[in-house]
């Protein structure tokens, strides 16, 4: 089992969330702030079985975007689609 953290960009969350939903994956979302820009993001959280995992990253690949940022005092910033860690996970349940 693993546990697929995936931090994506608040415009993506909805669209992300709703394909995993469709293809049976349920995620826990936490809003987040942090990178270059601060700006908020939005965590998911996705434990899903070994099998699974890159039928979950296909989905965070085909609905996140980047975008550029103009309102950085270094001009233009590319924020990125997602940042997404993958760990083993000892246990899940659904309680």
């Amino acid at each position: 089992m693993k546990l697929v953290i995936a931090v994506v960009q608040n415009e993506d969350a909805d669209s992300i969330v709703e394909s995993l939903l469709e293809r049976q994956f349920r995620a826990t979302r936490l809003a987040s702030t942090g990178g270059f820009l601060r700006r908020g993001n939005t965590t998911l959280l996705i434990g899903v079985e070994d099998h699974d995992v890159e039928t979950v990253l296909d989905v965070i690949r085909a609905r996140a975007r980047t975008r550029i940022r103009q309102d950085s005092a270094h001009g233009a910033v590319e924020s990125a689609a997602a940042t997404v860690f993958v760990i083993p996970l000892e246990d899940y349940q659904r309680l």
